[in-house]
């Protein structure tokens, strides 16, 4: 593509500035009107030279970019298994909008597994609070009954120095002992029973806090946008990833705020600059270079590979299109209207620099005071006036052709194979966890379009009826305790023992709840069951299975995409392509004459971290011309793409608005650019300019002394 920017700096390389020769430019009119301006002697071995001219110096680099939205990359906040998008390249987003989501099914086994334990735990408990309620009712009567034989016999006592008082304090004692030993063992089984039911609550709480944690998850399991915007890229992962924490899946633009993205350019480098600005068709716009500190430029190096660096666009009319392929220019040294000779005029010794003045009879040794250089020509502070020949090797001529410089367009073409990729693909799978399940039948066909509603696949559960009897023989036994308990409510007046039964009676209702539950688990799916599309769309794989085999739970059984999921995809490994360029897709089906068009909506691999820059560009097209690429037909899938072949073409770096100097009538010296310019004297001038870009036939100008209408000479 000739000069597309430079990736670095570019390195000035010495060449000789002709000021030529011969014969003039174009006609024998021109040609006498310049016979005055002698600038190479035609015959002998007389020197070539260059005139000492006055000329703008500079020093100047060109970076590549992309204009981007602020974007924000997201991922989950810890390891998960992937579940679906819930938006996709393209689209439009609100702030606070779900983007993507985990697989809820994990978590609602977990969620279960935790419930099963609480049910245990309370089962039990119920066991044991229904021993403890006897024991402790026999107790207390034993304590009753010891304590009121211990008073009565207080009650007769003897004084203390009667002759039968001995004898009565010795037949208490037993009494007492009995009381004491009754007592003791009322309390001992109450604290056993309070350590007991505090050990049980904290388990069971727990187990509940964790299930109410998991909740909570489940619904945050998904990542939210920060702001409005558009999706701009994707990560591609299947239903049932394993996604490790920080990895980024899904990238959203915030389109209030532009930047531009472009090759890195230091902090030196800016910090030397006497200007820098954005072109973005022929159109300069002021930048703000953001800072990065060596440590983040090291860790994304490290991390990406290749770093790039942002500029604020100023855009106050909102007139730059998001994706638009930009330059930055940065001019490192800028010296207005001063005087200068070719680099390769200037010479070196121990006394100093020097040239060597032709006065049209010899070559004269001239000291001179240079100043700045831009790699090419050398400025003159002293020693030299305007109109000075010296002596310098001039390897070009003007030639007897010419070209009028003018404004136009360049882009790039891009041209790839393309694939359908559906990307918000999922998993129609087994949803029985109890009994014994079969496979009746699949209903569809792979890359059958399918409506909401539609059958897809049929199994056949058979319960498990006597784990089903098994419980509501449980909630039965469970039902008729709570009963009993709450007529026994009505004979209990001590605050203890009401206590007591209310505790039972709660525990008692929590374990049918559970029971109630296990229940509608084992009798949700029986007999035939039938699995149908939640949404329109497209069967994209479905599973090998032979009628009456016994099938897992979550068995995978028919794959299928939503219509709106559908993109072409194209390999862009150099990421040419940006957001927002036309496309046209042709291939099986899709006449030259009559192409789809579509619109590139995967953000330029600059705006991008490296984890997230896929080597890819993802194309979007009506919903009418996707029917019709869809049904071109298919050779084969792997569930994610469909193998229908297609050519993607797209005109990408488009810059509108540019002065186009033809590649045939340029000079150059390494990856300097020059032109020998006719001017309204008559006299010629090798002109220097920067390259932003180019295509097969022009580069376009970026920087230097051009401008429209310029005739330039050539051989």
């Amino acid at each position: 593509m000739g000069i597309t920017g430079f990736k670095r700096k570019i390195h000035i390389i010495c060449i000789a500035l002709c000021v030529l020769i011969l014969c003039g430019c174009s006609s024998e009119a021109d040609n006498a009107e310049a016979s005055d301006v002698e600038l190479v002697e035609p015959v002998g071995n007389v020197p070539q030279y260059d005139i000492a001219r006055r000329r703008d110096l500079s020093r100047v680099s060109v970076y590549q970019g992309v204009v981007c939205p602020d974007t924000t990359e997201y991922a989950y906040d810890s390891d998960l298994p992937f579940g679906n998008f819930a938006r996709l390249p393209g689209e439009d987003v609100a702030e606070g909008e779900l983007l993507f989501y985990s697989l809820s099914e994990d978590y609602d086994d977990s969620i279960e597994e935790i419930e099963e334990a609480n049910l245990t735990l309370l089962t039990g408990f119920n066991d044991y609070s229904s021993d403890y309620y006897l024991d402790v009712a026999k107790a207390r009567k034993e304590e009753f009954e010891a304590a009121n034989a211990y008073q009565e016999v207080l009650a007769s006592a003897p004084a203390e120095d009667s002759p039968g008082y001995a004898g009565w304090a010795k037949g208490v004692m037993p009494l007492e002992s009995r009381a004491k030993s009754a007592k003791m063992a009322r309390e001992k089984m109450e604290q056993a029973y309070k350590e007991r039911s505090e050990l049980f609550e904290l388990e069971y709480e727990y187990n509940r806090t964790r299930i109410s944690r998991l909740e909570d998850e489940k619904s945050r399991s998904g990542s939210y946008s920060v702001s409005d915007g558009v999706v701009v890229a994707m990560t591609p992962y299947f239903q049932g990833d394993n996604i490790p924490r920080g990895t980024n899946i899904l990238a959203v633009g915030d389109t209030k705020t532009k930047e531009i993205k472009c090759e890195f350019v230091s902090k030196a480098a800016v910090s030397k600059a006497v200007e820098i600005f954005a072109l973005i068709d022929g159109e300069k716009y002021e930048v703000a270079y953001e800072n990065m500190d060596p440590e983040e430029y090291r860790r994304i190096k490290q991390k990406d590979g290749d770093v790039y660096t942002t500029f604020g666009l100023s855009d106050p009319n909102n007139s730059v299109a998001m994706g638009k392929y930009a330059v930055i220019v940065v001019v490192e040294t800028g010296i207005k209207d001063t005087l200068c000779v070719s680099k390769n005029a200037v010479n070196k010794d121990e006394s100093g620099t020097y040239v060597y003045l032709y006065d049209g009879n010899e070559s004269i040794y001239t000291p001179v005071t240079t100043g700045e250089s831009d790699g090419s020509f050398t400025q003159i502070l002293s020693g030299l006036a305007e109109g000075d020949r010296v002596v310098c090797d001039v390897p070009y001529s003007p030639g007897d052709k010419t070209y009028d410089i003018s404004k136009g367009s360049v882009h790039a073409d891009f041209s790839a194979e393309g694939y359908l990729i559906y990307s918000a693909s999922e998993w129609i799978t087994n949803p029985a966890k109890n009994g014994v399940c079969y496979f009746n039948e699949l209903c569809v066909d792979r890359y059958e379009q399918i409506t909401e509603g539609q059958v897809l696949a049929r199994v056949e559960v058979t319960a498990d009826d006597t784990e089903i009897e098994r419980i509501r023989r449980k909630i039965q036994r469970q039902n008729e305790r709570i009963a009993d308990l709450n007529e026994e409510l009505k004979t209990v007046y001590d605050k203890d023992g009401i206590e007591l039964i209310q505790r039972s009676i709660r525990d008692r209702n929590r374990t049918v709840e559970s029971l109630n539950k296990q229940l509608e688990k084992l009798n949700q799916y029986s007999g035939i069951v039938e699995l149908k599309a939640p949404y329109n769309g497209i069967v994209t794989e479905i599973s090998e299975l032979e009628e009456g085999q016994i099938i897992s739970y979550k068995e995978k059984l028919v794959q299928i995409a939503r219509d709106d999921s559908c993109y072409i995809i194209a390999e862009d490994k150099n990421g040419v392509l940006s957001f927002g360029d036309s496309a046209t897709i042709t291939g099986r089906g899709i006449n030259e004459s009559d192409p789809v068009e579509g619109m590139v909506v995967s953000l330029n691999p600059y705006g991008l971290s490296g984890k997230m820059r896929t080597g890819y560009a993802l194309i979007k097209v009506a919903p009418e011309d996707m029917t019709k690429i869809s049904a071109a037909g298919s050779d084969n899938s792997s569930g994610y793409w469909s193998r229908s072949r297609f050519t993607v073409k797209a005109s990408s770096k488009g810059m509108d608005n540019v002065l186009l100097i033809p590649k045939d009538k340029v000079y150059k010296s390494g990856n300097d650019t020059y032109v020998i310019i006719k001017n309204e004297q008559g006299t010629y001038e090798l002109v220097k300019f920067y390259a932003g870009g180019s295509d097969l036939t022009n580069y376009w100008v970026a920087y230097g002394d051009i401008t429209e209408g310029m005739t330039i000479c050539f051989e």
